[in-house]
């Protein structure tokens, strides 16, 4: 513990934040101090959207610092995150995953009011990413075509930011958050799932396999997305998705992923000239 450090029970932590329990059933979500500003707003902001929305979440009570560090409190939730649980009930592994996707789909009904276009944030990634120019370019016009859409998208949507509560599944982390089309944000899940951070050895990975596909499924089943439209969005969110993620542990599978998507929509290929 340093000095910035709150005295209060450590619950979890993250990649971008640590979680403590402040009492009075809140806890306190305490951010590094890599994570922008904008994050932090943004987060605070789509949690309250999408509770008001009738998403099950945990709406933001109020951003606030504490010892130099910024945050957010949270109503505590009580329970483990879906990875964790799957891992305690192996065998409902199928039932929670098509739960989580029809909670997806319930999401994407709702309205993205105010938030940033997924769109446009495809499309800075794509331009900020490693992929050749001429392969930015063209995916960025192929981009231009698609519907724009004005769904709640979530962004981060996977096994880690899904609690099972006493009340039910709980959605959380909003700070991917943006409006746009439910299948740009399907395809990102099913690339969360597969090729996100977390053990890749070979029985792993066909779970993981699997896993994306039942989510898929699940989510296509209870909503308007059709396989055409998840098939659509897969190329541009997968080059997207090479802006931060290039160095994921499953790499070589992931490019062939990206590389039939890019091929199969007439987009190019990773070796694009």
């Amino acid at each position: 513990m340093n000095d910035r450090t709150p005295p209060y029970p450590f619950l979890a932590k993250g990649a971008s934040a640590e979680l403590f329990d402040i009492g009075g059933g809140q806890a306190l979500k305490l951010f590094h101090d890599s994570v922008s500003d904008e994050m932090i707003a943004r987060e605070a902001t789509a949690s309250v959207h999408a509770g008001a929305c009738g998403v099950p979440t945990a709406a933001a009570i109020m951003q606030q610092s504490r010892n130099g560090r910024r945050g957010i409190i949270y109503p505590r939730l009580e329970g483990a995150t879906l990875m964790d649980w799957i891992r305690r009930n192996p065998m409902r592994a199928g039932w929670a995953l098509d739960q989580m996707g029809e909670i997806h789909a319930d999401m994407h009904r709702a309205h993205g009011g105010t938030l940033r276009s997924l769109k446009q944030v495809l499309a800075t990634d794509i331009a900020y990413g490693p992929a050749p120019k001429g392969l930015q370019s063209a995916a960025i016009k192929y981009l231009e075509t698609l519907s724009e859409g004005d769904a709640l998208t979530h962004g981060d949507f996977h096994l880690g930011n899904v609690m099972m509560t006493p009340l039910g599944m709980r959605v959380i982390d909003w700070s991917k958050a943006a409006a746009g089309h439910p299948a740009a944000d399907a395809v990102r899940s099913e690339m969360l799932m597969r090729f996100g951070i977390g053990p890749c050895d070979w029985v792993t990975n066909l779970w993981r396999d699997w896993a994306a596909r039942r989510l898929r499924s699940s989510h296509v089943a209870a909503s308007g997305v059709n396989a055409h439209d998840i098939d659509a969005w897969r190329p541009v969110v997968a080059l997207a998705w090479l802006r931060a993620r290039d160095a994921t542990e499953r790499t070589p599978t992931f490019r062939r992923y990206l590389d039939r998507a890019l091929r199969i929509n007439g987009i190019g290929s990773l070796h694009y000239e």
